[in-house]
């Protein structure tokens, strides 16, 4: 790329190169996408804004990093390889990249752009093998949403999304600072690569978290804090999950025990120990959204006990990072020092750090021989004397904790996705082409309604009280609709639209 400069009022020809690695250093990125495939880190929302040896913003690249040694030093800038993305493909922040089952593709979903927006031709494709990227060819693309929650299900080959907006930074049909919220969950079939549209009975949502863990038939998803834009713009002050039943196709808000730092723009990450045959979901690092301050505040979720605990915190606080799980150790990928865009935002040395789950400590070292996940021994006592919440949501979601899959394997979630080391006994769950009760790629074109199309101009509606809606509510796959047609709305949950001028808007930095 080519660049002028004034030199006495004469323009001079510079060239900039662009870069292999980061050996030359590093300063901040967020809002990035990664998937652990093989022994291989990859993540794309690398833009070369702040590289040094680059500074352009419009260099996109795609990073890797090769886990394949025993030990690896992320404080290492020649370990982070970089090849430049065609300029063809959209350059965009906080998408998801899921792998296939043969773990030969990632699909690569939503996110806002970096640089000019452009029309939203659909999902793209990276084939690992040929290093190439390819536009999804699909026969009904899903809107382009950003600020969602998502994660995969290796066991069921599915990825799943949930809620996120769309906005002027996602689409050229927005000019002004109008969003428009998603009302449901987008369901990937990770072997056909078809899209599915479920209904999501709860307010719209953004920058929570959505994990995958293997109890019940083909396992649950469990939704976590985050932002409730139709709610005069509150957080979920109780960090109160949201659980899904896949093969049911049912809600339900289930309470907990215990107490967590409420937070938005963190990452989530899942444990798996096999003393108790429990589940702990990390919620690391993210902000208070009414102050606006960074937390080192680390808590995790056990379940089925549905208690949540504290584990030490991070030395440094960050926000807007992407988890990647790798057994007990947990990528911490790019982020931000601060709620600011620009300098505010501060600098830290890479673009990634290690989290041990294990023993609580933070670092720049990976270690391929850690012995695997254990819960402290304090949680574990609490969790053996009380293994269950004291008051079930619904019996049914008491009852799937006694059909628990065998599965070991610790996996990343939530804003990431991948783990290299993920097997499963259940790979033909929805690979088959049945996927959560549709036949038939016609089905998809509910994606297109996925989110509503009107704008959100009406007054907040009181939304229902928690204890209003523990019951489970059944969540069924919408049909096609007609071109003029609205998604219908759930009885089960008070809608509140949203006056656009009444949401703080999230940060839109370019490049930076």
């Amino acid at each position: 790329m080519f660049l002028f400069f004034a030199d006495e009022g004469t323009p001079k020809l510079t060239r900039r190169e662009v870069l292999s690695d980061l050996s030359g250093g590093f300063c901040r990125n967020w809002g990035l996408a990664v998937a652990i495939v093989n022994d291989v880190m990859y993540v794309v929302g690398q833009d070369g804004g702040l590289f040094p040896g680059d500074h352009n913003a419009s260099n996109h690249y795609l990073m890797t990093l090769d886990l394949s040694s025993s030990i690896l030093d992320l404080s290492d800038g020649s370990n982070y390889k970089l090849s430049p993305i065609d300029s063809s493909v959209p350059n965009v922040k906080n998408q998801a990249l899921w792998p296939n089952l043969e773990n030969s593709t990632l699909y690569m979903y939503g996110g806002r752009f970096a640089a000019n927006t452009s029309t939203d031709n659909g999902p793209w494709t990276y084939t690992i093998k040929d290093d190439s990227w390819q536009l999804q060819p699909i026969t009904v693309k899903p809107t382009r949403l950003v600020y969602g929650a998502y994660t995969e299900a290796t066991d069921i080959q599915a990825a799943y999304w949930v809620g996120g907006l769309q906005s002027r930074d996602t689409t050229t049909t927005i000019e002004d600072s109008t969003n428009i919220f998603a009302k449901g969950m987008i369901q990937l079939n990770t072997t056909t690569g078809e899209y599915t549209l479920l209904d999501a009975p709860f307010t719209p949502v953004q920058e929570g978290s959505l994990s995958y863990l293997p109890y019940g038939e083909m396992g649950i998803l469990v939704f976590i804090g985050g932002e409730v834009p139709s709610d005069w713009n509150a957080v979920d002050p109780t960090m109160t999950p949201v659980i899904y039943d896949i093969a049911a196709a049912k809600w339900y808000n289930q309470t907990t025990a215990g107490t967590a730092t409420s937070r938005t723009q963190f990452c989530a990450s899942v444990q798996h120990d096999a003393s108790s045959s429990s589940y702990q979901i990390y919620v690391i690092g993210g902000a208070d959204y009414n102050t606006q301050d960074t937390t080192t505040d680390i808590n995790y979720l056990s379940i089925p006990s549905f208690k949540w605990f504290s584990a030490r915190p991070l030395q440094q606080a960050r926000m807007s990072l992407t988890c990647a799980t790798y057994g007990r150790q947990v990528f911490g990928i790019g982020g931000r020092l601060a709620w600011a865009n620009g300098f505010e935002a501060g600098c830290y040395d890479m673009p990634a750090f290690i989290y041990d789950a294990g023993n609580g400590t933070a670092g720049s070292i990976f270690d391929r021989s850690l012995s695997p996940y254990v819960l402290p021994s304090s949680t574990s006592r609490d969790i053996n004397e009380s293994p269950y919440p004291s008051l079930w949501a619904d019996p049914a979601l008491k009852s799937l904790f006694a059909t628990t899959t065998n599965s070991t394997n610790n996996r990343t979630d939530s804003t990431s996705v991948g783990d290299s080391s993920s097997t499963s006994a259940k790979k033909a769950a929805i690979g088959g082409g049945v996927a959560g009760g549709v036949v038939g790629a016609a089905l998809i074109i509910s994606l297109l309604w996925y989110v509503t199309s009107r704008r959100q101009q009406a007054e907040p509606e009181q939304t229902q009280s928690d204890h209003e809606w523990h019951h489970a509510t059944k969540a069924p796959v919408i049909n096609e609709l007609s071109a003029g047609e609205l998604r219908p709305e759930l009885d089960s949950q008070t809608r509140a639209e949203l006056q656009a001028g009444e949401r703080f808007e999230l940060d839109t930095g370019r490049g930076v």
